[in-house]
This record gives C-alpha cells, sequence and structure tokens, in this order.
C-alpha cells in the first residue's frame, strides 16, 4: 500500500509539472532560508554555553546613581573579587581580567614584535571557573607563578610559528612572561575574547583601590545560592562598609548587579559595551523564519485547491473504485509530504552552497556540521510536519470530500465553505509582505541615517595611530614636524581618546553659575593645540586652545550638553578641579576657554552626554589628517616619518571612520540580513499569488465566457478578477500598517538618534505590494480574459 501510495505521488507529481516547480521552489527557498535563520538565532542563543559551569557564573556589573544622572559600567574594583571570595560563603571563586593595555610583546629570538591589545592579567583560579580548552600544559597552575601566560594557538603561532611555545618567552619591556600554558583559540561564540592571559600575580598585590574601575569580574557561586538575594546582601554591606565614605560627599551612590554569564552577549547593553547581540533581532529573525515557513505552507494549500479542477474527475473515480475518503486523505498528504522533502534536500543542497557566504553575511563562523546537532534535525523534522501534513491537510480534505456523483458529470464542485479560508489566508500572506516592505525599508533608513547624519566632526580622511609607550609620546613634536612637511598630510594631532572611542569618568569639582562648587562625575578627556582642527569641531563660544596663551596649559573646552547639565549662562571661565589624592600639591585646575557644538562621540545607541576636554600634551592617540588625494602616498609618508622617529617600533594605524563605523557593523550586518530574506518572503509569496490566480481563474471560467458573450469587454473582465485582489489588498494594509508602526517603533526605540517613521514609506510600500500582485497575476487574468468563451461554455 505504502509502496503504491509513493508511486502513484511520483506520477501526479510528475505530471503536473509547472505546479510542482513552483511548489517545490517556493518551499525550497522558504526552508533553505529559514535554516539559515535558525543556524543564525541558535548561534547567537549559544553565546557562552560551552563552559561547564555557565549556570553558576555571574559578571559583576556598577551601577552608578549621581543626582542629575545614573549610568552603569560591566565593571568593577580590583580590590572587589578578593573581598568577596573570602568574607561571603556563597562565592565559590572570583575571577578578575585585568586588560594589559596596547603593550609591545616581543619574541627576540625570532625578531617577532607586536602590539597587542587582547592580552589580560588573570587570576589562577580561571580555567576552574572557564572552560577553555588546554592544548598543552596544567590548568590548575598554568597561572600560579608570577610572570607566566597561557597562549592562544592563534597567538603561539603568530610568535613562535609551529615550534612548541611551553617554555619559551616573550618579553614586554624589562618583564619576561614564561609561557607555561596553550589553549585553542576562544570559540567565536564568547562574549569575552583575549589572545593571552598573563598571572595576576604578576602585578603588585597593593594593586589598585575601592575609589578605581576598570576590571572584569566574575563570580562563580555555590550550588543553591539564589543570585538575586546574594546580589542585594553583598551589595549594600560593600557599599556601607567600603565605597560610603568615598563618594558620599559627592551624592554618588552605587550598586552592584549581577548578569547571569548566558544573558550577557543578547541581554546587555550597558556603557562601553559594543559589538554584542539583541535579544529583539532573536524574535525578529524567528518571525520571518516561521513566516516563511507559513507562506509556503500557504502557497501549497492555495496551488493545491487550484488543481482541484483537474483532479476532480481523478477523485470520482478513485471513490466509484472503491476508494475511501481517509485512503484518498492518505494520497494526498503523501504527495505533500514528499514535495516537502524534496524541497528540504535542495534546501540542504543550498544551505550547503551558500553557507559561506551567510557567513561572510552575518559575521559568523557556523559549519555545515552544525545541521546534525540534535535541535537543527528537530527542526527539519517540525518543517517536515509542518508544511508536508499541516500544510497539506487542507487540500487533502478539501479534494477527497468531493462527491464522485457530480464530478463525474463534470460538477466540479463549487467550494464556496472554503473560499472564506482561502481569503484569510491571502489577507494574511499580503499583510506579511507588507509588513516585511515597510520594515525593510524602515531599517534601510535607519542604516542610511546612521551613516548620513551629521556627527558633527569630520571622520575623513584621518588616521589614527596608537603611540603606547613613553619613549614614542616623547618624540611627538619631532614627529609632528616630519609630517607636516609631507604635501599629502593637512595637521597633526593628539589627544587620548577618539570619536567612537570611551573616556574616563572623573568625580572632581566643577564652578557652578553661582561661583560655588559642585562635586560632579564627569566625562573627560585630554588633546592638544591641535586637535579640534584635526576631527574638525565647532568652536560655538569662546575660542580654541591656542599656543600664544601660556595659561592654555590649564585649558579646557565643554560641550554644550555640560552647559546645560550645569545651567551655566556664561561658561568661559567656570573652572574644574580635580583631585588626586595627594595633599602636598594643588589640585590640578582647568578653566574653560571654549563651547564646542555637541558631537556624538559615541554611537546613535546613546544620548550625546556632558563632556570636558582638558589640554594634555603626553597624549598616546596620534591623529593625522591627510588631503585625500593620494591615501596611498599619505600613508607611505607616515610609514616613513615612523619609522624614521621610532626605529624598531612597530607602526599600526586606522581609519577614524572606519572605527566609528566599527560600532554600527552589528547592526548593518543584522540590517542586511533583514533585507534579504524580507526579499524573499514577499518573493514566496508572488509564488503563492499565481496559485491563486490560477484557481480564481479557473473557478470562474465559465462566469467569464458568459459575460464575454453578453458584452463584456477584455479590460471589464481583468477589473472584475483585479477588484477580489484590491479588496483583499486594503483589508492587508489596515492590519500591516498598525502592525510595521509598532514593530518599527520599538525596534528604533533601541537608538538615542534615529529617523522618524514616514508615512510615505507605508504608502509607497502598499503601491509596491499592489504593482507585485498585478505582475504576478497578470499572466492569468490576461489569458482568462482574451480566452475564447466557447472553450469555457462547452461542458467536459
Amino acid at each position: 500500500m505504502f509502496r503504491n501510495l509513493l508511486k502513484i505521488a511520483f506520477r501526479n507529481i510528475a505530471k503536473e509539472k509547472i505546479y510542482s516547480l513552483i511548489n517545490i521552489l517556493g518551499l525550497t527557498i522558504g526552508i533553505s532560508c529559514s535554516l539559515f535563520l535558525v543556524l543564525y538565532i541558535m548561534d547567537e542563543l549559544s553565546y557562552d554555553s560551552y563552559h561547564e559551569n555557565k549556570d553558576r557564573v555571574y559578571r559583576v556589573v556598577t551601577h552608578f546613581q549621581e543626582p542629575d544622572n545614573q549610568f552603569s559600567w560591566p565593571i568593577a574594583q580590583i580590590p572587589l573579587a578578593q573581598e568577596l571570595e573570602e568574607t561571603y560563603s556563597e562565592v565559590k571563586r572570583a575571577v578578575r581580567f585585568i586588560n594589559v593595555g596596547r603593550e609591545l610583546f616581543v619574541n627576540a629570538d625570532k625578531d617577532r614584535r607586536f602590539y597587542e591589545e587582547e592580552f589580560y592579567f588573570a587570576d589562577s583560579s580561571v580555567f576552574e571557573v572557564f572552560s577553555y580548552e588546554f592544548v598543552e600544559g596544567d590548568p590548575a597552575t598554568a597561572l600560579k607563578q608570577p610572570n607566566t601566560m597561557v597562549l592562544t594557538e592563534s597567538i603561539a603561532k603568530k610568535y613562535f610559528d609551529n615550534e612548541d611555545p611551553i617554555g619559551q618567552s616573550l618579553q614586554n619591556g624589562d618583564k619576561d612572561y614564561k609561557v607555561t600554558g596553550l589553549v585553542k583559540d576562544v570559540p567565536h561564540n564568547s562574549h569575552f575574547t583575549y589572545d593571552a592571559l598573563v598571572s595576576r600575580s604578576s602585578l603588585p598585590a597593593e594593586l589598585g583601590g575601592w575609589g578605581g574601575w576598570g576590571v572584569s569580574t566574575y563570580l562563580w557561586l555555590n550550588d543553591g545560592v539564589n543570585y538575586k538575594q546574594f546580589e542585594s546582601t553583598f551589595s549594600d554591606q560593600i557599599y556601607e562598609g567600603k565605597l560610603k565614605e568615598i563618594f558620599e560627599d559627592f551624592g554618588i551612590t552605587m550598586q552592584y548587579e549581577l548578569q547571569p554569564l548566558e544573558s550577557i552577549h543578547l541581554h546587555s547593553h550597558l556603557a562601553g559595551e559594543s559589538g554584542g547581540g539583541d535579544i529583539s533581532y532573536i524574535y525578529i529573525f524567528a518571525a520571518v523564519a516561521f513566516f516563511m515557513i507559513l507562506i509556503a505552507s500557504i502557497n501549497y494549500m492555495n496551488l493545491a485547491t487550484a488543481r482541484a479542477a483537474r483532479r476532480a474527475k481523478e477523485v470520482g473515480i478513485r471513490k466509484a473504485a472503491g476508494s475511501t475518503k481517509w485512503q484518498l486523505i492518505r494520497q494526498f498528504l503523501t504527495e505533500s509530504t514528499i514535495i516537502t522533502i524534496i524541497a528540504l534536500c535542495l534546501g540542504l543542497i543550498l544551505v550547503a552552497l551558500l553557507l559561506s557566504s551567510f557567513n561572510y553575511m552575518s559575521g559568523k563562523e557556523i559549519e555545515f556540521s552544525y545541521l546534525l546537532q540534535p535541535k537543527i534535525i528537530f527542526t527539519l523534522i517540525t518543517i517536515i510536519v509542518l508544511v508536508g501534513v499541516a500544510g497539506g491537510s487542507y487540500p487533502a480534505f478539501y479534494l477527497s470530500r468531493f462527491e464522485p456523483a457530480h464530478v463525474l458529470k463534470g460538477q466540479k464542485g463549487s467550494g464556496s465553505s472554503n473560499a472564506n479560508l482561502r481569503k484569510i489566508l491571502v489577507v494574511a500572506q499580503f499583510a506579511i509582505s507588507i509588513t516585511m516592505v515597510i520594515s525593510t525599508w524602515v531599517v534601510y533608513d535607519q542604516l542610511q541615517y546612521i551613516r548620513s547624519k551629521d556627527l558633527g566632526f569630520d571622520k575623513e580622511h584621518i588616521v589614527s595611530v596608537m603611540m603606547p609607550d613613553e619613549e614614542i609620546r616623547n618624540k611627538y613634536e619631532v614627529l609632528r614636524n616630519k609630517l607636516l612637511d609631507n604635501p599629502e598630510v593637512v595637521d597633526v594631532a593628539t589627544s587620548n581618546s577618539k570619536p567612537g572611542q570611551g573616556m574616563s569618568k572623573n568625580v572632581m569639582d566643577v564652578e557652578t553659575e553661582n561661583e560655588g562648587d559642585i562635586e560632579k562625575g564627569v566625562d573627560a578627556y585630554f588633546a592638544d593645540y591641535d586637535f579640534v582642527n584635526v576631527i574638525g569641531l565647532h568652536i560655538i563660544e569662546g575660542r580654541n586652545f591656542d599656543r600664544k596663551y601660556a595659561t592654555d596649559t590649564a585649558a579646557a573646552l565643554v560641550n554644550e550638553a555640560m552647559i546645560v547639565r550645569m545651567a551655566w549662562e556664561n561658561p568661559i571661565g567656570k573652572k574644574f578641579t580635580i583631585s588626586d589624592g595627594n595633599d602636598s600639591i594643588p589640585d590640578p585646575t582647568f578653566t574653560v576657554v571654549g563651547v564646542v557644538k555637541d558631537y556624538h562621540q559615541q554611537s546613535f545607541y546613546t544620548t550625546i552626554e556632558p563632556l570636558a576636554i582638558f589640554f594634555g600634551r603626553n597624549n598616546y592617540q596620534l591623529h593625522v589628517k591627510l588631503k585625500g588625494d593620494d591615501i596611498a602616498a599619505g600613508l607611505k609618508a607616515i610609514e616613513s616619518n615612523w619609522q624614521e622617529t621610532n626605529p624598531g617600533k612597530p607602526l599600526e594605524y586606522t581609519f577614524l571612520d572606519e572605527d566609528f563605523d566599527e560600532q554600527y557593523q552589528s547592526d548593518m550586518k543584522r540590517g542586511q540580513i533583514f533585507t534579504v530574506f524580507s526579499g524573499l518572503t514577499v518573493f514566496i509569496a508572488c509564488l503563492g499569488l499565481l496559485g491563486l490566480a490560477a484557481y480564481t481563474t479557473q473557478q470562474r471560467d465559465k462566469e467569464i465566457g458568459i459575460r464575454k458573450v453578453i458584452g463584456a469587454s477584455v479590460s471589464n473582465i481583468i477589473f472584475l478578477i483585479y477588484k477580489d485582489f484590491l479588496i483583499l489588498i486594503a483589508i492587508a494594509v489596515l492590519i500591516a500598517f498598525p502592525l510595521a508602526y509598532f514593530l518599527m517603533e520599538d525596534w528604533l526605540n533601541e537608538f538615542a538618534y534615529q529617523t522618524n517613521l514616514k508615512v510615505f514609506t507605508f504608502i509607497i510600500s502598499a503601491l509596491l505590494t499592489l504593482v507585485i500582485t498585478i505582475l504576478a497575476v497578470g499572466f492569468h487574468t490576461m489569458r482568462a480574459a482574451m480566452a475564447n468563451p466557447v472553450k469555457s461554455l462547452r461542458d467536459n
């Protein structure tokens, strides 16, 4: 029996080649795209899940509350980890990651020297808490001793080629760090990555106090500990015992929070974090994947019912020959399941062929073997059941209901009881398609807004070079003069921050409008005389730093947001006093000499914060403004002058525009994914419209013939058929417009600066859907309108 079902199914599929091709094409695209989205979603959900202790590891976050401001940092103080581990029984282990900074590491034997930014000091218990895979060395002792380090495989190859690095050393200044362990590269699905870990004991034991932040701290809690209760307990006690006396006079309170390890990637958007995931995109992509499968299933229903007229006599003959209703249902479900399996196989082939392209577009490192995971296999089975069985159930029950006495006389069956269901399905297709088009347009508008909005500074043709050590910084004036002699160089400046980069926040005394002082946490960085001109900031009041004023070595610039925060009527002359804790010398004081127009130091996710730029000479960030006529010549000049001034010191540079735009790379990639798959969703819906057009014209062929006989023109017939689609589109618009509005309004609210939802976008999206519909059903409509009525009125 089963073999017979298969044989008949394949015969029917081969007989109706066009319908089968459309069905299989739509299902193949829908299934392959859904698989890509499922792979993306599962990869996003897998972040940090490879750690054995993932359910009990938490990151410490510090939340600050000022009288007029609040913010959170994903960092804590150096002493906190030791305090928690020694004082609280709930903590099994506490681990700190302290960034080494941009430092030069050297393998003298091979003359390999590189500046590294992803080296971290870490506690020796790091490998107890986190499951990093060791290749060589003992994880229990690798970081026990001072001046020891563990390298990842890629860094080991970078310094030692294919030699065994264990027992060899890397030099950093006057220190030698012995390699005691080798681990595999940190998996890509990690919220925190590193290139090497250096023993925490290499640093002075007394390093760091309770007043300074900058350490990533993780807690491994004992079994059964409620992390929320523990968070409240230790947060209050640490503040009262260690921090209150430091910050109470400033009107600042703080609170610690614990973030579950597996939630960080998708749920954490704290100050200083960028490039992470976003749970909202998981919901969006899951919805897109579901809608693609749903529309593909609707397509099958419409196309199957469109074929009903052709298969009516087949059903009648089978019933007359003794087939039961359930035998016919099994036959039709077998056909839909086979079509689904064929599409699934083709979809898997497409995934295999296009996976590298998808990885490039999405920034992922997904391998095809990922499809062999139980969750993916379950997803594939679900697709077969959903599309093959659920999607084929309606046409199966519909076709099997035909009465043999009627269909064998040439009566096709009205199918009127199913008309409303078909219309509902088509309205759903239209509503989803219009929503997708609107959403894609809004995403595109926001990404264009990010690219084109005036940032308040000039990011073009600026080369940024790090000057990480004192020796290089001491030669800055020599390097600057050499650079300015090059015709491709416009100007040169230094600072210790740049747009798109973080800055320090310090508590300092700020002069108020009534000449009193108030303690404020102030975002600030240092820059030299030329920084404003090189970056292209706009002075709107007062003046820039100027070499002809000797007092400008203690000058400051502020932005407009700072004026608003401090309620200054006249900001020029106001003072900032920074306490360095040394009572033997006066605290440095900076006087405001100018106001810069607000500019975006950070991404559009955050509002422009009050900012002070203090004059400083010994800055580590070099900025070279090029003419832009010949970038290659400008870079060659920079490299030549650098080597002349700093022989043996590697030059590493980036472009400011690329650095700033990197903040949005994740959004750009997700936007591309959404755009591509939304377009394919609309395409699948168009295939379904072909089925509906075929069904409509076949069901109404006698009506159309009669109308033509009594004088209806071709244009009258075309309008008659299109009128039904126009009504369905109108209903879909009423559903799609509010749905798209609320979805996109919620998405845009994640950006502090956003484009507006335009009425034009909604109208054009509806018109575009209308045009696509007219084109999609045009063939069947024209053929029906121009057909000879004699053929349709003849009884078959």
